[in-house]
This record gives C-alpha cells, sequence and structure tokens, in this order.
C-alpha cells in the first residue's frame, strides 16, 4: 500500500532539514508527538550524507482485530538517510521497523523549495505478507503513519512561525 503526502511550509529547507537532522529538535519533536523513551543510537554526518537512526515508543489506538498483533504500544525503528549535497533540494531515504510487527516500510521524503516557503513530499510503501489479517494490518500501518505524518507538520508549523529569525 502506497501513501503520498506532500507538506508546505513557509520557511527555507535549511531550516526545515534542522527538525529533521538535529538532535535535540527530533527529540523534542517526537516528544512533543506523544513518543516516548525516545533515543537517538546513530547520528552521523560524513561526505554530504547523514546518516540517522531513532528508536521511540508510540502509543496507537489498535482495531480489536489487530491487538494480539499489535498491543497498544510499539516500539518503532526508523532508519534515514539524507543526501545533504545537492541543498536546497533534500532527499531522505528511510526505512521503519515496528519492532515484532510482520510489516515492512519504507519510503522518501525529498524537500524542495516552492514560492512561499518549500515542501516535504513524503512517499512510503507499507507491504505485509501475512494471509487474511495482512491488508488490514497494512491499512492501519498506512493510517497511523498518515495520522503521525500530518501531526508532525502541524507541530512543526507552531515551531516554525514562533522561533525567533
Amino acid at each position: 500500500m502506497k501513501l503520498e503526502l506532500t507538506h508546505t511550509y513557509a520557511c527555507s529547507t535549511d531550516e526545515l532539514l534542522r527538525y529533521f537532522s538535529e538532535s535535540e529538535l527530533i527529540q523534542e519533536k517526537y516528544e512533543a508527538l506523544g513518543c516516548h523513551k525516545v533515543r537517538i543510537p546513530q547520528h552521523l554526518n560524513q561526505d554530504d550524507v547523514l546518516t540517522l537512526a531513532t528508536k521511540r515508543e508510540v502509543a496507537s489506538n489498535v482495531p480489536a482485530v489487530l491487538k494480539r498483533l499489535l498491543g497498544s504500544q510499539n516500539m518503532v525503528k526508523q532508519e534515514e538517510q539524507w543526501q545533504l549535497g545537492q541543498g536546497p533540494v533534500y532527499r531522505c531515504e528511510m526505512s521503519v521497523e515496528l519492532v515484532g510487527v510482520p510489516i515492512k516500510i519504507t519510503g522518501t521524503m525529498t524537500f524542495e523549495p516552492a514560492d512561499s516557503g518549500c515542501v516535504n513530499r513524503v512517499d512510503m510503501q507499507m507491504k505485509s505478507a501475512l494471509p487474511f489479517i495482512g491488508n488490514k494490518l497494512t491499512r492501519f500501518v498506512h493510517d497511523e503513519i498518515e495520522r503521525m505524518a500530518n501531526a508532525e507538520w502541524r507541530y512543526l508549523q507552531t515551531q516554525l512561525t514562533t522561533e525567533p529569525a
């Protein structure tokens, strides 16, 4: 299943990138979104490539049919590789693991300048090989990723408009 989102920001791509590349801002962002036990076990900037790994515990409103498989809390491991050498356009390849959940999640984010600031284009793919319940699982994960991405966008809107210039 595919998810495509475009979020617009009234700032430069460099300003937006700070919230995806600076450890302190990443941690604050995830905690503001209700995540717990946020950790950043890898943060390596080398040769215009930023490699990040984050871990966080996320609560979700799991439907009854998936409760046994997912539980109400999930540990999320996310790996990102940002290409920084082509600024002001920045591209991120990512993979997301819901620990213990049989689903594969991969995607990209691309920050590009726009007339009134910049846009973040998010493209995600979710795939489960489980028979019968796999479609329900994939739909639930799709909807949760969309909900969290939109919550992140709303949070960043407030941060980017209240920051001192």
